[in-house]
């Protein structure tokens, strides 16, 4: 690994000027991607590839909430008024307004994630989709790392031409995310991602500089950068996939078939003494995705905490897990079978369970030795 490309980094985040947030949510998504999306890249010589799509989705969830807010929060130099306004705001605000009174940034992410986009905002979702991703490639993309380098894509490199993002791309969030493109990274800053993403990312670094760049350009004194933070870790709304999941656990007591904590394989006796297990917790991935949500003891799952199940355990209690997956697989085919395939390994009809695990174990591997979480084991 070379250690020069987080030296580079770090200049650019200094010292590239910055006229709009894209740099900072541009750097934010490609870190979260080597870190939570390691499955949808491909080694190519030195570089890794990863798709367009993936990093499309992520502009849509940071920003969301920022041109959902009662608030105005600039983004780009010289607005509400300027003339150069955020590029992708008008079609973004007319996609925020259809979801203001039917439950806002969560009931879009719900149907975006269900491939239940309505079909009477379906092309203003096609077109926001397609804005962000040409503002991607033509803007920050491009420009990133000009205080380090002449060149234009010197940190990261675009596919060209760009393929078409279809309709059919946002019905099924699984092409949606390997829609549009790759762009490239090389293998060195892909591995400091990994290592040392979370530090450059936080709240005193990327972050921070995106809460500057809007307090300083707020004209009505009601913009702070704890207020621009705070807005920018909102995230949709998903514990109803808790529930989803509780209840399917729930009626295997009414069938005389209890579940068996998925860590220690003892029968659970009742609805009072079960948990529903982030296997991954919601502190460290903010994932509550159908594979991620098994059934535990409550008391077994008191001592686990945020703790990160140890890959030897993973596959010790693999038939367990998968087993649950194929229930949760059976009760919600699309959803299981999309949320699988983008967050932990491409869904394939048959071997997935062996696939996803093997994906699994390692992903639970990454987070206790590289980025330092506490393991665990039964």
């Amino acid at each position: 690994m070379d250690l020069s490309e987080l030296k580079k980094i770090n200049s650019i985040i200094e010292h590239d000027k910055a006229d709009a947030t894209y740099k900072y949510a541009l750097l934010r998504g490609v870190i979260e991607i080597c870190q939570r999306n390691r499955t949808l890249g491909e080694n190519q010589d030195d570089n890794v590839i990863f798709p367009l799509g993936i990093l499309v989705e992520k502009w849509i969830l940071y920003y969301y909430p920022l041109i959902e807010n009662s608030t105005f929060i600039p983004q780009k130099k010289g607005e509400p008024d300027g003339k150069h306004a955020l590029i992708f705001r008008p079609v973004f605000e007319r996609l925020v307004q259809y979801y203001k009174n039917k439950g806002g940034f969560s009931a879009f992410y719900r149907d975006y994630t269900a491939g239940n986009i309505p079909e009477e905002i379906e092309d203003t979702f096609l077109g926001l989709a397609k804005e962000i991703r040409n503002t991607i490639v033509n803007m920050p993309m491009r420009y990133l790392g000009k205080s380090y380098s002449s060149e234009d894509y010197s940190v990261f490199s675009p596919e060209r031409p760009l393929p078409a993002i279809k309709i059919d791309h946002i019905r099924d969030r699984s092409k949606f995310v390997r829609s549009g493109g790759f762009f490239s990274i090389s293998s060195d800053l892909s591995t400091i991602f990994e290592y040392f993403g979370t530090f450059i990312s936080g709240e005193e670094g990327i972050l921070k500089k995106w809460a500057e760049f809007s307090k300083s350009q707020d004209k009505s004194g009601l913009v702070s950068e704890s207020f621009v933070l705070e807005v920018l870790n909102t995230i949709p709304e998903t514990e109803r996939s808790v529930l989803d999941a509780r209840k399917i656990y729930d009626s295997m007591f009414t069938t005389g078939e209890n579940p068996e904590c998925v860590w220690s394989g003892r029968i659970i006796s009742s609805p009072a003494q079960m948990a529903v297990d982030h296997m991954i917790p919601f502190a460290v991935w903010k994932n509550n995705d159908l594979w991620n949500l098994l059934p535990s003891l409550a008391s077994v799952n008191s001592k686990k905490s945020d703790k990160i199940p140890s890959p030897s355990l993973i596959e010790k209690q693999s038939d367990s897990i998968t087993g649950y997956w194929e229930i949760l697989y059976e009760n919600f085919p699309n959803r299981f079978e999309k949320e699988i395939d983008v967050s932990l390994s491409g869904f394939s009809r048959s071997g997935w369970q062996d696939d996803a695990i093997c994906v699994l174990a390692d992903t639970c591997d990454y987070l206790i030795n590289i980025r330092g979480f506490e393991g665990w084991d039964v």
